[in-house]
């Protein structure tokens, strides 16, 4: 069910009567209620594969807690290996496998001879795997101790974040499901402005955006060399605004069912350097990874180069959750790359430069720098291959001849 469409407009409208209208106590499973109805309209044979990994999840973060009190942590670490097995292994094989065999009998030259499934991908499997992830990580750390079916079931089928984030928290989700909550109309007002902005944003701003990157699509003949800039700056627009338009719809939508989801852009074109400007866009996303591989790999705390690794692989793997093609994974490693420099400028240079703190020249071309890095890795984003982003490239730094 995709936001902007009059269908989700009456599904919505129907999900806050329902919520609303039920008594307190029965709210939690009006809110369940409405995910699964939200869930099993894009395909409903996919509905038993999400509530089949919700159980599985659910079921193996009660093992762990009972085996962390009871002191057998093997226990515990196998089941939270096969819980993230789970999770990940749904995830590659509806998402990747059609990738990866595709790559393995392209590099064996055909000799493989490897197929695999045409499936249908279902519907938020990039979102609601992270959140099984981060949940059964947190359990066996012992963030999470205190969890009742309801609680999961509510946090697993919200159905306003479902679909394009923000990636949710349980800590900081859970505790808002028995609060007993009132509407004012000044509530309403702000967060139905939300949903409204959100749609603008969307439908109005982004979609116009599209005819204006049809160069980067289909590069050559009759494009000139200024059609490839206002593509990129177009698609650079086109994908802040499709982002945080869905975002403030999920927020509004959140908001206005009673709960506080957190904020996940803080005007990224606005920064002054690449880490900067991960820590302000899709930040659920990008504390997701910090927090779940970039810590665990190590972190910066192992040394330059394997903080460069870790740099690398975890936007990479930024780039693969993305999309299932290549060209997402060199968008990510074109951040990665980005964010290796500006540690290795930090660590290194900065300190030797005397107008490193040069007031707001500094900071004007600081932020233009950066917004040139950022949008200049929208190519490799919004090609439909490498091919096509070379060919968009090679056209923006070659003059158009124009024939009298």
């Amino acid at each position: 069910m995709i936001f902007n469409t009059w269908v989700f407009a009456a599904f919505a409208i129907a999900s806050l009567l329902v919520c609303w209208t039920s008594p307190a106590r029965f709210r939690p499973a009006a809110l369940i209620g409405c995910g699964l109805v939200f869930y099993a309209y894009a395909y409903p044979p996919y509905l038993l594969l999400i509530i089949a990994l919700a159980v599985v999840t659910y079921a193996l973060a009660k093992v762990i807690v009972s085996s962390r009190r009871h002191d057998r942590m093997t226990t515990a670490r196998w089941a939270l290996f096969a819980g993230i097995a789970a999770s990940v292994g749904v995830l590659a094989l509806f998402k990747y496998s059609t990738l990866f065999a595709t790559t393995i009998d392209e590099l064996s030259l055909g000799k493989l001879a490897l197929s695999a499934p045409h499936l249908l991908i279902p519907l938020a499997i990039s979102f609601f795997t992270f959140e099984f992830v981060h949940y059964l990580v947190d359990v066996y750390l012992g963030k999470i101790d205190d969890f009742s079916v309801k609680d999961f079931a509510t946090f697993a089928f919200f159905y306003p974040t479902l679909v394009a984030g923000p990636i949710k928290r349980f800590q900081n989700f859970a505790p808002q499901i028995g609060h007993t909550r009132t509407l004012s109309q000044l509530f309403i007002a702000a967060n139905v402005f939300r949903v409204v902005l959100g749609l603008a944003k969307k439908s109005i701003i982004a979609d116009s955006m599209t005819p204006f990157v049809q160069p980067i699509l289909t590069p050559g003949a009759p494009y000139h060399t200024a059609d490839y800039w206002i593509a990129m700056l177009a698609y650079t627009a086109k994908i802040y605004f499709d982002f945080t338009g869905y975002s403030d719809i999920a927020i509004g939508m959140a908001a206005l069912l009673g709960f506080q989801i957190l904020e996940n852009f803080d005007r990224p074109y606005w920064s002054a350097n690449i880490s900067q400007f991960w820590r302000r866009w899709h930040i659920s996303l990008s504390s997701w990874i910090r927090d779940y591989i970039f810590i665990p790999l190590g972190g910066s705390r192992r040394g330059t180069l394997a903080t460069f690794f870790n740099l690398a692989f975890v936007m990479a793997v930024a780039g693969l959750w993305h999309g299932a093609a290549w060209h997402f994974v060199a968008w990510g490693l074109w951040h990665g790359g980005g964010l290796a420099a500006h540690r290795a400028w930090s660590v290194t240079l900065a300190k030797r430069v005397p107008f490193r703190n040069g007031g707001t020249l500094v900071q004007a071309v600081s932020v233009l720098v950066t917004f040139a890095f950022v949008a200049f890795g929208w190519i490799l984003f919004a090609a439909p291959s490498f091919g096509a982003a070379w060919g968009a490239v090679r056209g923006m730094f070659t003059p158009a001849v124009i024939l009298p």
